[in-house]
């Protein structure tokens, strides 16, 4: 076993997790309202079509169960049928975006900067927040054609996959740090394992004087990505700044000597701006 994955698991076991089914069976939770939701998270990538009988399967709950959340969601409006006779999300799922996004103003105050990077860089850049044991895209810049992965607003991945996660992790208090990795390892053991000694490393680096993390096809096999550390908004929200390239027109010279500096320095200047502290 290597010590990094010693260190991984020593950093998850202080954490605290939820319980879930604890809260479930003294009543503290709605059910219903979990089984519903998760219905939802089912949808992850763009213009997903799922089969009731592929939900069921997903969730491991039964058809029938399965018919009535879909009949809810549908009567609401969140999910419809395509006219195949499966279902995919609904527009009105927008709404619910809509509050937080339209709160996260410091977004469009760094667009500016976002897209010289990506001028610079020939690549996508975006900002990431924390969400669970995932990180989720909350703004992006750059072209997106002849790209291999379009990083979305709303795109969710792995912390401990990904340089976005990494950063994202290095800035985390003590205790929400510990968590966070303990949900981690819970919802991804296989990629908290086989990722621990690159996480630790990009831990380590975003928390050194270089200020920044190189994930070479962790997450995505095709896509080399560097993100730095942006520090917190106003309101407390953990967000990095990343920037993605495709494998084919890369180079990992390039990404140590070029991208991971100028992301750092972008960085500064947002900080500067007032936009974020560490």
């Amino acid at each position: 076993m290597s010590s990094e994955l010693d260190t991984m698991k020593d950093w998850a076991e202080a954490g605290v997790i939820v319980d879930h089914e604890e809260l479930t069976r003294d009543g503290s939770v709605s059910t219903t309202l979990i089984r519903g939701l998760e219905v939802l998270s089912c949808f992850r990538t763009a213009g997903e079509t799922l089969s009731n009988a592929e939900i069921a399967r997903r969730l491991n709950l039964n058809r029938p169960t399965v018919s009535r959340l879909c009949k809810t969601l549908i009567s609401q409006g969140f999910i419809r049928r395509d006219k195949t006779g499966t279902f995919r999300l609904a527009p009105k799922i927008l709404t619910l975006a809509y509050p937080v996004l339209a709160a996260s103003r410091w977004r469009h105050s760094a667009v500016g900067l976002m897209r010289d990077v990506a001028e610079f860089t020939s690549g996508n850049v975006t900002l990431v927040v924390v969400s669970g044991a995932d990180f989720v895209s909350v703004q992006s810049a750059g072209d997106a054609q002849n790209f291999p992965h379009v990083p979305e607003i709303g795109i969710t991945g792995p912390l401990v996959a990904s340089a976005s996660g990494r950063a994202l992790l290095s800035i985390l208090p003590a205790q929400e740090f510990n968590d966070t990795l303990a949900l981690s390892r819970l919802a991804y053991p296989d990629l908290f394992t086989r990722f621990a000694e690159h996480t630790v490393a990009g831990i380590e680096r975003c928390r050194s004087d270089e200020g920044f993390c190189i994930s070479y096809g962790d997450w995505r096999p095709s896509i080399y990505a560097a993100s730095a550390p942006l520090g917190y908004t106003d309101d407390g929200l953990p967000v990095a700044l990343t920037c993605a390239l495709p494998t084919y027109r890369s180079r990992r010279e390039d990404m140590e000597t070029d991208v991971g500096p100028r992301l750092v320095q972008a960085a500064n200047t947002l900080r500067q701006m007032g936009l974020f502290t560490l």
